[in-house]
């Protein structure tokens, strides 16, 4: 689901972690709590749309996505920090 691919020293991230980073706003200065902050706000946007959903399917859909994004971003922890620190 997720590029891995490496150009020029970063990582191609997908889309929708790229929009994740961008409606993320937080006024902590360092790094470390701002990554926790950043994994706070990806599990609240999934669960906003979780509790939209009418189905268990989509419902089981969204699930899904939130787990693989959150295994994402803990897998290339250092490459967010450093997004997020832009």
């Amino acid at each position: 689901m997720f590029s891995q691919r490496k150009r020029w020293g970063t990582l191609i991230m997908n889309p929708q972690i790229d929009e994740l980073l961008r409606s993320f706003e937080t006024k902590t200065k360092a790094p470390g709590f701002r990554y926790n902050e950043f994994l706070a706000h990806v599990y609240l946007v999934f669960d906003k749309k979780m509790t939209m959903c009418r189905t268990d399917r989509m419902m089981n859909k969204y699930k899904k996505m939130r787990m693989e994004v959150l295994r994402y971003i803990v897998a290339h922890e250092k490459e967010i920090i450093k997004r997020l620190n832009k």
